[in-house]
């Protein structure tokens, strides 16, 4: 016999989780005992739900094994609710396990909003935004519901998935040999091998067709473990790679095919190769808002769409419909193309495109050379493109929103073997903190990276004091622009004024470096760029943890970007991706388009 609780974590073990996440309750208690006793598996201890959440979402992005995250009933539940979502969109395998009251205490079907004490019906509430939400009330079936789980998290297109557990059933003795079982029949799954080898073949047959051809990364292909499977296509056919924001890390800056990030916060490289393209090859990416515009209509108009998702839904959303959709596997597609490459000793013959995109790579870089003047502040835009020259191949980068993100996505120059991440699809402010923390338990306490900005460190500061007390190697930059310098910007430019975005106008951020002190963080400023250098190679020695404060103007702008443009009706219309502002010259940009200009551009 066993109790049911010991049961649970040496089923998480075994999944090669080796650091569970939590916040430990009353409603819980067994579940924590369990887990504190278990040889297998450390107890992380953050100071919020959503931190652990957060914490458990970067681990498994960077171990290759689901996160795991234990919490309590009601509060401690529903406050891990914007990590959960998080997971969601980005599609991250991660196991969230929660104590509830005692089973005869459960609201049930009573129509009552709270029976037992710190009660929520978190399965309810999560259950959107899960592959799998239970409230486990049978004892036998206990492993039937983790390896469901497990297996729901795991396979198809991954995501979170909810284990409630409550305190009576937590304590319960099993016979683990009298255990119900759950097996993947279960589950309907369609056989696709015949078809995905003839839509592949179609594939080739429009890439030997095509002039303008680019291939468009998504996170599909990590998720698929095809890391090695991707590089290999890209340097058999030979054609310009877009990554999207989940694949910044995928393919180095330097690599001879990669061109640069499409988008509305992307660079003129990438978007002026995408918008010229006769087609586009979407491997794993399910082509954002972010990634295609608002004004999505006119995204890639004169290029075939082929796009190869493992979520049929993705295909079929009004902003993306491709000519083909390919409902695969993005690891099993490139397997198949690779195959039918060799097989077929397909070559394409695109070099003079393939010229014309690497010439958009050096003619426009993010980091202009202007910025390197500035003598007052730190540019942000600099100071992404210095740090990221003297981080190592093995580093790990964790970005927090905002300004912190989108400058780094922008402007960071990726070599082979380091990691560049953020929950991007949810963008929740206060990520950066708890992400570097499960990100760097997930690579054995190596050294990691976090950039936040002043706002968001705010939304996770609690979790400094979890730094200090597993005394972890993460450097953290903190981006100080006054605020939210995102948000200030937005607001200036359509209403000419702030509400709620810098000391003015009723928000403020603390002195960090006192913060710091108060921790016992050892710190360093960075004030202008004669001292940028010098400083980062100094921060970058030091053990951590450690933060270091880049002082920014707080009125720097965040360019290139997409812009809008308000017509004679009042009606504002977003301008298309490869007319970035600040605007070029009108006979530059003509020069640059090989597809006709669209209306907007008039």
């Amino acid at each position: 016999m066993a109790k049911l609780s010991d049961y649970v974590f040496s089923f998480i073990a075994r999944l090669g989780v080796r650091h569970v996440f939590a916040v430990c309750g009353g409603n819980a208690m067994h579940l924590v005992d369990s887990l504190g006793r278990n040889e297998k598996l450390s107890y992380i201890a953050t100071h919020h739900e959503q931190a652990a959440a957060m914490a458990a979402e970067a681990y498994a992005r960077i171990s290759g094994k689901p996160g795991a995250a234990l919490v309590t009933s009601g509060p401690g539940s529903t406050n891990t609710i914007t990590g959960v979502c998080g997971a969601w969109i980005d599609s991250i395998p991660t196991i969230f396990i929660s104590g509830q009251v005692v089973s005869n205490n459960l609201i049930r079907d009573t129509g009552l909003r709270q029976f037992g004490i710190q009660e929520a019906d978190i399965v309810s509430l999560v259950k959107p935004i899960t592959k799998y939400a239970v409230t486990v009330t049978d004892p036998n079936t206990i492993k039937y519901h983790l390896q469901k789980a497990a297996y729901l998290a795991t396979s198809g297109r991954p995501g979170p998935v909810w284990l409630d557990i409550p305190l009576d059933i937590q304590s319960k003795l099993i016979n683990i040999n009298g255990l119900v079982s759950f097996t993947p029949d279960e589950i309907k799954q369609e056989k696709k091998h015949a078809l995905l080898k003839k839509q592949v073949g179609g594939c080739i047959k429009l890439l030997k067709k095509a002039k303008r051809p680019v291939v468009i990364s998504g996170y599909g292909i990590r998720l698929a473990k095809g890391e090695k499977e991707f590089i290999r296509l890209v340097e058999k056919l030979k054609i310009p790679v877009i990554s999207s924001w989940t694949t910044s890390d995928l393919i180095p800056f330097d690599h001879k095919f990669y061109i640069g990030r499409s988008g509305i916060m992307g660079d003129r490289a990438g978007n002026f190769t995408v918008q010229n393209s006769d087609l586009l090859l979407i491997i794993g990416s399910r082509m954002s808002i972010p990634q295609v515009g608002y004004n999505y209509k006119v995204f890639a108009r004169e290029a075939k769409r082929i796009m190869v998702d493992i979520d049929k839904r993705e295909t079929e959303k009004a902003s993306m419909k491709p000519g083909i959709s390919i409902n695969a596997d993005a690891g099993e597609f490139m397997i198949e193309m690779l195959q039918q490459l060799e097989e077929k000793k397909i070559a394409l013959e695109v070099d003079d495109w393939l010229q014309r995109c690497c010439q958009w790579k050096i003619r426009y870089p993010v980091a202009l050379p202007e910025y390197k003047d500035n003598k007052e502040t730190v540019n942000s835009f600099y100071f992404i493109e210095v740090l990221s020259e003297k981080l190592g191949g093995d580093a790990v980068i964790v970005t927090d929103m905002g300004t912190s993100f989108t400058c780094t996505m922008q402007a960071f120059r990726i070599k082979k073997g380091q990691r560049l991440f953020t929950s991007s699809g949810h963008a929740p402010m206060g990520f950066g903190l708890p992400g570097s923390i499960g990100a760097c338990f997930a690579n054995n306490r190596r050294k990691t990276i976090c950039i936040s900005g002043d706002g968001g460190l705010q939304m996770n500061i609690q979790e400094l004091q979890t730094l200090v007390h597993y005394n972890l190697p993460i450097i953290l930059f903190v981006l100080n622009n006054g605020g939210y310098l995102t948000i200030k910007l937005m607001q200036q430019n359509h209403f000419g004024r702030y509400v709620g975005s810098d000391k003015n106008s009723g928000l403020s951020c603390p002195d960090i470096i006192k913060v710091a002190k108060a921790y016992g963080i050892r710190t360093e400023k960075i004030a202008n760029h004669a001292e940028l250098h010098a400083k980062i190679d100094s921060v970058l020695a030091e053990p951590g943890p450690f933060i270091c404060e880049i002082i920014m103007s707080e009125t720097q702008p965040l360019i290139p970007r997409v812009s809008s443009v308000k017509k004679p009706d009042g009606t504002i219309i977003s301008k298309p991706l490869e007319d970035l502002y600040p605007f070029l010259d009108r006979e530059e940009f003509l020069k640059n388009m090989i597809v006709k200009p669209t209306e907007v551009l008039e």
